[in-house]
């Protein structure tokens, strides 16, 4: 049992949280950079594990035929880019105001904060969802008819998105759980979970396919009982963490619950649309593609396949570094927060060189793992080198955008975000592409001009931080 008095350091070696300061000072950042790397790993896993059902799906529901392939190949996209942006994009409001206020000098006496964060965040994500993905949703197949798309898959995909409902709003709250875990140092127990859920989903997904008459439909009942098992793990691990923090306590006056709710809201849209800037953009990219031949169409697809697994390195480590960069602040350790900076740039590169020479070292043979087909598999080697350049800048790109995070600047790296990719990356890729006559080479070459503009763009913003000022305006918004 930890004993204090008047004199003593609120922030011991060992917070409950997981969080040490005193310690850290003399670490290099090397050692930052190990810590990060070690932080990094089961968040990424957890966004990973979520891929690999949505793709185990896929590929079962594919089993049916080509239409069912089709639909939900088509639904699980438009589900990601709408559904999943919002819980995404906007849980990241808890990696900002939990990073900060866990690792406060006021969070000892007022534990309570970091509930209330998380009352908040469910609160305005459910009406996010409600007011705006509901509605697209069930009226999905008329905009997909609008759109172009052929009757069998507009109709097909609509009614797959109302099967979809349930699930999509069960990841809601399965994000904000994840995020309020992961801030208090549980993300390994997080990552478990997530494993453990996976098993239950892919499970579940040759159940109510093949066993059932639900066929085609059976796939989004299997996605709501993989997101419901997340949330009961979740759940069971954050009522077993209460019985020594205390942090959760239902606020039941409006006047409480509104204090702070509208900074909370700014943060989660601010989020959300510096996720749909990116993921947008790369859809753009696809639709480009799609006036190509059909071996450049089937090589965007596998590189597109692959990036997806690749993009949840780049995602950890913005949570990560989000979450070490705001604790830093909460607890005024200006040099310990440049140093999580620094460390997530050193992490970046590192991991980016592995990415490369292991992308390198398959790409003759990557195609393979996709199809049997010597002509696509030949286009895609050819486009890999530029999809290993990228993995390096988008590694940096998430490092920076989750500093910025982490100091409540997230509107920055949005800004960065959309004057990068629509300003420069999808310009030149089509200029490249259709103008220059370089195909799907233009097209990688382009997004890696916009992705090198962003990562220039989000430097600058890092670069030109007052930290000293940050942590003054961290412990004021804190108190307050």
């Amino acid at each position: 049992m930890s004993r204090h008095n008047e004199t003593s350091p609120l922030l011991s070696h060992q917070r409950e949280d997981g969080y040490q300061t005193q310690g850290r000072a003399s670490h290099t950042i090397y050692r930052e950079a190990l810590d990060l790397f070690k932080a990094t790993v089961p968040i990424s896993a957890s966004f990973a594990l979520q891929n690999i059902v949505q793709a185990a799906s896929v590929i079962i529901v594919g089993r049916l035929g080509p239409h069912e392939l089709g639909i939900a190949s088509y639904g699980y996209m438009f589900a990601t880019c709408t559904g999943s942006m919002v819980a995404i994009g906007g849980a990241t409001a808890l990696d900002t105001l939990c990073g900060q206020a866990i690792s406060s000098p006021s969070f000892k006496a007022q534990p309570t904060i970091l509930g209330k964060h998380l009352q908040q965040s469910l609160f305005i994500l459910s009406l996010l969802f409600l007011i705006f993905i509901t509605p697209i949703w069930i009226f999905s197949n008329r905009l997909f008819l609008i759109l172009g798309q052929e009757s069998w898959l507009a109709e097909g995909t609509g009614k797959f998105l109302l099967w979809m409902l349930p699930a999509g709003y069960s990841q809601m709250i399965v994000e904000c759980l994840k995020k309020y875990a992961q801030v208090q140092g549980q993300s390994n127990a997080v990552g478990w979970a997530a494993l453990a859920a996976t098993v239950i989903g892919v499970g579940a997904n040759f159940v109510f396919v093949h066993a059932t008459a639900l066929r085609i439909h059976g796939a989004p009942v299997a996605f709501f009982i993989y997101q419901f098992a997340t949330i009961a793990f979740l759940s069971f691990l954050l009522l077993k963490q209460e019985r020594g923090l205390k942090t959760i306590r239902l606020v039941r006056q409006w006047s409480q619950f509104s204090h702070g709710l509208l900074t909370n809201a700014s943060l989660a849209i601010t989020g959300l649309l510096t996720i749909a800037t990116e993921w947008w953009s790369f859809e753009i990219l696809a639709i480009m593609a799609a006036n190509l031949s059909t071996n450049e169409i089937s090589a965007q697809s596998i590189l597109m396949s692959a990036d997806l697994i690749f993009t949840t390195v780049s995602l950890g480590i913005g949570v990560a570094v989000s979450h070490q960069v705001g604790k830093a602040l909460g607890a005024k350790e200006i040099q310990l927060a440049r140093r999580a900076a620094m460390s997530s740039y050193l992490l970046a590169a590192c991991l980016g060189i592995l990415e490369l020479a292991l992308i390198m070292s398959f790409r003759n043979s990557f195609g393979y793992l996709f199809t049997s087909d010597p002509e696509v598999v030949e286009t895609t080697a050819k486009v890999l080198p530029f999809m290993a350049v990228f993995q390096i800048l988008d590694l940096t790109n998430g490092g920076a955008g989750g500093i910025l995070r982490g100091v409540r600047m997230n509107h920055l790296s949005g800004m960065c975000n959309f004057m990068a990719y629509y300003g420069v990356g999808l310009t030149t890729a089509w200029a490249l592409c259709f103008r220059l006559g370089w195909r799907l080479t233009g097209l990688w070459a382009g997004i890696i001009t916009g992705s090198g503009a962003l990562l220039v763009l989000q430097t600058g913003c890092v670069s030109s931080l007052s930290w000293t000022k940050l942590v003054n305006k961290a412990s004021g918004e804190i108190s307050d």
